[in-house]
């Protein structure tokens, strides 16, 4: 991939929106837009920004979930199963377990 073809200064997004989106929607690359030869934003498609923002969340959960495992926050599994049973079905577990 010729990177230089990936920057545009901010007169051609101006001029060629079009064409940009189409070539956006058509590759799996980002736009990179210029203003007076610096690097000001970066486009990409719709599809290519939802999935770094789902992306950007699951990390964002992978970090919080070993903050708390370093912090000694976590519940051994049988005692989570007993307690998640007990959340969905009440006192039917209880009851389902005698049965």
């Amino acid at each position: 991939m010729d990177l230089s073809k990936r920057f545009h200064p901010i007169s051609y997004l101006k001029t060629n929106t079009a064409d940009v989106a189409r070539e956006l929607a058509s590759e799996t690359s980002s736009v990179v837009v210029t203003q007076n030869g610096v690097p000001a934003f970066v486009c990409v498609s719709f599809e290519q920004y939802h999935q770094q923002q789902e992306t950007n969340a699951l990390l964002k959960l992978l970090s919080l979930g070993e903050k708390e495992k370093a912090a000694g926050k976590v519940t051994p599994l049988e005692q989570a199963k007993v307690e998640m049973e007990a959340a969905i079905f009440g006192d039917r577990t209880a009851q389902r377990k005698a049965g």
